[in-house]
């Protein structure tokens, strides 16, 4: 054998040990920045994998090779951001018709939102209807879609709605009686009560069994970017081996293992 003829084969063999690697690698390599608040247990920015909605998303965007990056601010302007196209998208958002003409939304929820009305246990209240809540002072925050009815029913004056931009400012004003309501996830109200009140404080608030509403929430990619059509694509097929595979089931146990107790 030549060296000429060592060299072709030897090119060969190389080639066939490369091409493997080059069609199993991920599809798509980049980084994209979503926007969310601060929102424990799904969010919170000061711990290692950023929450459960954010460390499942993570997940299973590095299954197929992308990189996020957060960008933490309130609601109201992570959605807004997203719309614009400053940021690639967001998260835990209901899927609405007014959303869908701007966004891409994952083919599955991240999560399910369970949200109960968070009251003072020195209230006499229960609720069937949203008609039973009229004479009570609800506080929400900004941006956030409670239910299509309680929006309805919000827009027409049937019910006695304040937005502001902070739960915790909702909390404290349900503490302080400046408020009678607070819709609120279950486990986000309890993380948020026993994360920032004192104890004697947080035993003031119990919730409603009944809840108000029980809804997916999704990622949202915006369409100002057309190559989130493909992002986004990636993602269903990333999540649905996170789904399989048992990783998501294990990291919502971590969430639910750590289940606040209402007192």
């Amino acid at each position: 054998m030549t060296c000429n003829e060592y060299s072709i084969i030897r090119m060969a063999f190389t080639i066939c040990l490369i091409l493997p690697c080059m069609f199993t690698s991920p599809s798509f390599s980049q980084t994209i920045t979503l926007g969310a608040e601060d929102w424990q247990p799904y969010v919170n920015k000061s711990s290692k994998h950023h929450g459960f909605a954010c460390r499942v998303i993570s997940k299973a965007f590095e299954k197929v090779g992308i990189t996020v990056e957060y960008h933490f601010t309130n609601w109201a302007r992570a959605m807004e951001m997203a719309k614009a196209g400053t940021i690639d998208g967001t998260f835990l958002w209901y899927k609405t018709p007014e959303r869908e003409p701007f966004f891409y939304f994952s083919k599955q929820p991240i999560l399910k939102i369970s949200v109960v009305f968070f009251y003072r246990k020195n209230m006499q209240f229960k609720w069937n209807t949203l008609e039973d809540t009229q004479t009570y002072r609800i506080g929400a925050p900004i941006g956030y879609h409670v239910s299509d009815k309680f929006e309805k029913y919000e827009k027409a004056g049937l019910i006695n709605v304040t937005r502001i931009k902070s739960d915790l400012s909702l909390l404290r004003m349900l503490i302080r009686n400046r408020i009678d309501l607070f819709p609120q996830d279950f486990f986000v109200g309890y993380n948020q009560l026993n994360n920032n009140f004192s104890a004697d404080l947080s035993r003031t608030i119990t919730n409603s069994p009944k809840p108000l509403t029980e809804r997916p929430s999704y990622l949202l990619l915006t369409k100002t970017n057309p190559k989130n059509k493909k992002i986004i694509t990636l993602f269903n097929k990333g999540f649905s081996e996170l789904v399989n595979n048992g990783d998501y089931n294990q990291f919502l146990d971590d969430v639910i293992t750590r289940k606040p107790v209402s007192q």
